[in-house]
């Protein structure tokens, strides 16, 4: 569910316990990782701090991350490296877990040979094209049982 502002989503399954929790989400890669920070858990200066950011009139142009990256909050400190420290990263799978060198979040990843790869799609072309096949012989079976039945009702 989106919230407002534009980069703060209410996301359920976080904490499995059934309650949607507003989250200031940072950045989405591409493979699907979410950056992100519990507003609920920040304290009313950082909560204002944010607010301020998450206002600004580039907010919908640029992702948090992006925006953070380009402010400095009151005490000197840029928002992105103070904020940095209370950021989490849900992967694509589920996976909860603190950002730090050499972990990414990658999902499923494909083992397979790109001749494995090519074989899968083929078969799966060829099923579908079977599958288009026997539903025609379907159709056309219903259609002359549908024709032989008003014959025999024509010719009583």
């Amino acid at each position: 569910m989106q919230a407002w502002p534009p980069s703060t989503h209410f996301l359920d399954g976080l904490k499995d316990n059934g309650l949607l929790n507003e989250y200031a989400v940072m950045k989405t890669d591409g493979n699907g990782n979410r950056s992100h920070t519990e507003v609920g858990s920040l304290d009313g200066i950082d909560k204002q701090q944010l607010t301020r950011i998450l206002t600004s009139r580039n907010a919908k142009s640029f992702e948090l991350w992006d925006l953070m990256s380009n402010v400095t909050l009151n005490n000197g400190i840029n928002a992105l490296g103070y904020f940095h420290q209370l950021v989490k990263i849900i992967s694509s799978q589920g996976v909860i877990y603190n950002p730090r060198a050499g972990v990414v979040g990658v999902g499923q990843v494909d083992t397979r040979t790109q001749a494995d790869r090519d074989a899968q799609a083929e078969a799966a072309s060829l099923a579908a094209i079977r599958a288009s096949d026997a539903a025609k012989e379907l159709a056309d079976a219903a259609s002359a049982a549908s024709a032989a039945s008003q014959r025999g009702a024509k010719k009583k």
